[in-house]
């Protein structure tokens, strides 16, 4: 299932996110990409997890919520 290669539909759905934010997130380097040719363009799922691990942040602790 991690080699499992998505659509960029797939990817936006996925990150909840519209299909052009994908695309300027590929043209920043942040997804890597499979391209067999100028249409076929797919996304491994893994380096989709990897993107999101990369970019989550950490919830605040209890104490600094409250105050």
């Amino acid at each position: 299932m991690e080699n499992e290669l998505l659509t960029i539909d797939e990817v936006a759905s996925i990150l909840k996110v519209h299909t052009s934010h994908v695309f300027r997130l590929m043209k920043d380097g942040e997804l890597s990409v499979i391209r067999r040719g100028s249409r076929y363009t797919r996304i491994l799922r893994s380096d989709v997890m990897t993107f999101v691990q990369r970019h989550r942040k950490e919830g605040l602790p209890a104490k600094e919520v409250q105050q």
